[in-house]
């Protein structure tokens, strides 16, 4: 085939594509406002997961649920070839008090109904494209049991967009090793016996001051955060348990590496200081960081081009937070582009969730699923791609 014919080709299809986009698009809104209206959160997401596997049965997807230990996790799949498969990640899950402040009420839907226009326009012989429902982004926990469950285990590539105000194909992660840490003491009364208490309170008071004192030397990647979650329980007794939260985050392994040897060496400090106990226990929820996908990244740049959106010219690594996604990164290759809602916007405010709800709010709901879908064509067509993708995450690796 000439390369004009072949050209011609790929422009053919995505203009398939555009129109399948088009007649599927009112459903997905439809849900999407439904959601902002209804949120569940994580773990909890049963409604919403229902209705996306409904959405997702009705078009000839064979859904199976219950996966990875989590009642609302499910995989649906369509298609039967084996050269490729795709899969598409649907996130589900609302935050306390603020609802949909993360925007999962469209990434969700985009990820549905790419997978619904896809359906009208791929050959089911030419591969496999998958739906993953992942429940409990927002506690870190979803995606994290997903692949250690096997959930992605012959998938070549994942991908989902997630809501924001900026436009960028290429968005990193960074790792984050939280910890749990907690102080035994001894309790007594604070009046007519101090002497002879072991104060926990002391503990944490000082584990908070050395990390604050020790942000000074930290890498300017590195962030380090957290919250005493037990101080006591009453002003008259010396705190025999205490507690602290804490979260380290950094893009580079290494630095990330060093950032906890150090926090979890001011807390056996503090420990040994006030003769408290160091009980320090890794949480489920920690994540490492992104493992980009650069080629994987351009095609779906190359959807935002044909679509007429310039990126916003934000950095990869600006303004970004963590995500259990990086547990599917370290797996498959993966990418996690964002589209914008609206201006100055900031994820987990009252501000972000009404944002997704508006006209602006929807239209980023179509371009995710127009440029997710156009991806997922492309790597279908263009073996070429898929081996360059392939190639891309074992360097990665």
């Amino acid at each position: 085939m000439a390369d004009g014919d072949e050209t011609r080709e790929f422009e053919t299809a995505h203009e398939a594509l555009a129109t399948a986009i088009a007649a599927e698009s009112g459903e997905a809104v439809e849900l999407a406002r439904w959601m902002a209206r209804h949120p569940e959160l994580s773990l909890g997401e049963r409604e919403t997961s229902r209705r996306y596997q409904a959405c997702l049965g009705s078009r000839g997807f064979e859904v199976e649920a219950g996966l990875a230990g989590m009642e609302t996790a499910f995989c649906a799949s369509w298609g039967h070839g084996s050269d490729f498969s795709a899969a598409l990640l649907a996130e589900m899950d609302a935050l306390p008090e603020i609802g949909h402040a993360c925007g999962h009420n469209l990434s969700g839907p985009a990820s549905l109904l790419a997978a619904a226009a896809l359906v009208r326009v791929l050959d089911p012989a030419a591969g496999r494209l998958v739906v993953v429902g992942c429940p409990a982004e927002e506690t870190g926990l979803g995606k994290r049991r997903l692949v250690e469950g096997g959930v992605f285990e012959g998938i070549d590539v994942a991908m989902m967009a997630h809501a924001s105000d900026m436009r960028r194909a290429h968005r990193l992660f960074l790792g984050n090793q939280k910890f749990d840490l907690v102080f035994h003491g001894r309790a007594s009364h604070a009046a007519a016996y101090p002497e002879r208490g072991v104060n926990a309170l002391d503990a944490v008071v000082q584990l908070m001051s050395s990390v604050g004192l020790m942000r000074q030397q930290l890498p300017r990647g590195v962030r380090i955060h957290g919250i005493i979650t037990d101080g006591g329980q009453a002003a008259n007794i010396i705190p025999e348990r205490t507690a602290a939260e804490i979260w380290i985050r950094a893009l580079d392994e290494g630095e990330l590496e060093s950032a906890v040897e150090r926090v979890l060496a001011c807390a056996q400090g503090a420990a040994e200081a006030t003769g408290t106990r160091l009980e320090a226990t890794s949480l489920e929820s920690s994540s490492p960081a992104m493992w980009p996908n650069l080629p994987l990244a351009v095609c779906y740049g190359r959807q935002l081009e044909r679509l007429g959106l310039p990126e916003t010219g934000h950095a990869p690594d600006q303004n970004i937070g963590s995500s259990d996604i990086t547990h599917v990164s370290h797996a498959l290759p993966t990418i996690h582009p964002n589209f914008p809602i609206g201006r100055s916007l900031q994820l987990h405010t009252r501000e972000f969730a009404a944002a997704t709800t508006t006209p602006a709010g929807e239209a980023g709901l179509v371009e995710a699923a127009s440029a997710l879908a156009g991806t997922v064509q492309d790597l279908f067509q263009q073996p070429a791609l898929r081996a360059e993708v392939r190639r891309a995450h074992t360097r990665a690796a």
